[in-house]
């Protein structure tokens, strides 16, 4: 996520005019700035589910363009208080699981995910068949390798040998071969900047599950471009935080400069026409585009800042825990389920949202096709902002259920600011999302409160597919 260099140019001469004022942060009684997240638990337990907190897409230090673009020395040996930063950073936002996604350059470096996944001594490290096929941080993080190039694949449970062009070559692969090779290797595969990307290059590709949001697409040109967006048009609205020139919290600089990926989503429209394929949000954090301090001391595209602010609710069985290998796998394979949903966090942690279909055979979970028949209900219910006291509602909260039909387009079947229960009445593709209107950040933003705080976007559910013709259930039904 570099910047051009005439940008950074701009950039500097904006900070040497500028004047150094820290932020105010909560006033008026408001709770002190949630330096952490709370703990997965507030998301809500789901029937016989239990909340994790991922991290899909993020870069360490065997990404050649992470840590200021120095992630490694001549030597070939990381950076080390950059590694430290993006560690405690996982830490300090109480994230549950991390799945790195190295590029290609560096990551050809690693003979083994043990070393992929730079393992230290105060680590735990989870072994399958008597093979590291992640770590446990000390906090309890669990630790996942991966690589993003033309595909993302995640949670290698081994890495290919041979030389590094090789290795790169495996990296660098693209297509329906390339995807079952990453699967053949225990991975989740991934593709990253929907935006950039034609259907047609998608369907070609067969990822499991696309990105739909991703502060990196708001911020870098080349993706604004994708979008229609002005290529430096986020620069300008990081222009009060970069001269400390705005009482707003430089947390919520992502407000600023934040859009829906219109163009992502109605390509996931598109390919959920005849076809399931999940949706998950990044934080695609790198430590490499804003190393200027906002008013809080830190960079501005700090590990810390970033890695909270897009995350992905993932459901696991609440019996999964018995071992650390057992949890790795659940995780995993909830992933593949679709069983989870993406959530841009920096608007607060949503506590009891929930999507599922019910029928007369029980309850199917978000990625389940099913067949039509009758008596079959789908079910939304909305979030409530978790930690907030009686002082501080939010604003609106509203629900949305959408309809993909075979053509790719989508139709609202229902609205509500609590509850849907809607029938199913024809078959097609069902998925949620859901909108804030963030009043409870008014006393971090100062000023800017009236301008900044908007109906936005808050949660992406995954979808339901419901066909025409008899078709097994992807999924188990659960929770009768």
């Amino acid at each position: 996520m570099s910047l051009p260099t005439q940008s950074y140019r701009f950039l500097v001469a904006l900070l040497v005019i500028g004047a150094c004022r820290p932020a105010t942060g909560g006033r008026d009684g408001a709770p002190i700035w949630p330096d952490s997240l709370p703990v997965a638990a507030e998301f809500g337990a789901r029937r016989d589910w239990s909340p994790v907190r991922a991290i899909l897409h993020v870069h360490s230090v065997f990404s050649h363009d992470a840590c200021d673009n120095n992630p490694q020395d001549t030597a070939e040996q990381p950076n080390e208080p950059c590694l430290k930063r993006f560690r405690a950073a996982l830490c300090q936002s109480n994230v549950d699981a991390a799945f790195l996604t190295e590029h290609d350059r560096y990551l050809v470096r690693a003979d083994s995910v043990a070393e992929a996944l730079s393992l230290r001594a105060e680590d735990q490290p989870v072994r399958v068949n008597g093979r590291v096929v992640a770590t446990q941080l000390a906090c309890g993080t669990l630790l996942y390798p991966g690589a993003e190039n033309a595909l993302m694949p995640i949670g290698f449970d081994s890495l290919p040998a041979g030389t590094r062009e090789e290795r790169r070559s495996f990296y660098d692969a693209k297509g329906f071969a390339a995807a079952d090779d990453f699967r053949n290797y225990g991975a989740v595969v991934l593709l990253s900047h929907t935006e950039d990307h034609l259907v047609s290059q998608i369907e070609a590709s067969g990822p499991d599950a696309i990105e739909i949001v991703n502060p990196h697409a708001i911020f870098a040109p080349k993706h604004r471009r994708a979008q229609g967006l002005s290529r430096l048009g986020a620069f300008l609205q990081l222009v009060p935080f970069l001269l400390r020139q705005t009482p707003a919290h430089p947390d919520l600089a992502y407000l600023a400069i934040f859009r829906s990926n219109d163009v992502a989503l109605e390509k996931w429209d598109q390919l959920l026409a005849d076809r399931m394929v999940f949706g998950f949000g990044a934080s695609d954090a790198h430590e490499n585009s804003v190393p200027w301090s906002f008013s809080d001391g830190d960079r501005g595209d700090s590990y810390e800042r970033m890695i909270p602010w897009v995350t992905n609710v993932v459901f696991v069985p609440a019996d999964a825990s018995t071992t650390i290998a057992e949890r790795t796998a659940a995780i995993e394979d909830a992933l593949r389920a679709g069983h989870f949903f993406a959530v841009v966090e920096a608007w607060g942690t949503p506590s009891g949202f929930d999507f599922h279909l019910e029928g007369p055979h029980g309850i199917a979970e978000t990625g389940s096709t099913i067949a039509f028949r009758d008596s079959l209900r789908l079910v939304a219910v909305a979030p409530t902002v978790a930690g907030l006291g009686e002082n501080h509602p939010t604003g609106r909260i509203a629900i949305q259920l959408y309809r993909i039909d075979p053509t790719g387009a989508r139709e609202l079947v229902g609205e509500s600011t609590d509850r849907i229960d809607a029938p199913v009445v024809k078959p097609g593709t069902y998925r949620v999302e859901v909108t804030i209107e963030p009043r409870h950040l008014a006393p971090y933003l100062g000023v800017h409160a009236r301008e900044l705080i908007r109906e936005i976007d808050w949660i992406y559910s995954n979808p339901i597919r419901v066909v025409a013709a008899p078709h097994p259930v992807a999924q188990a039904d659960r929770g009768k």
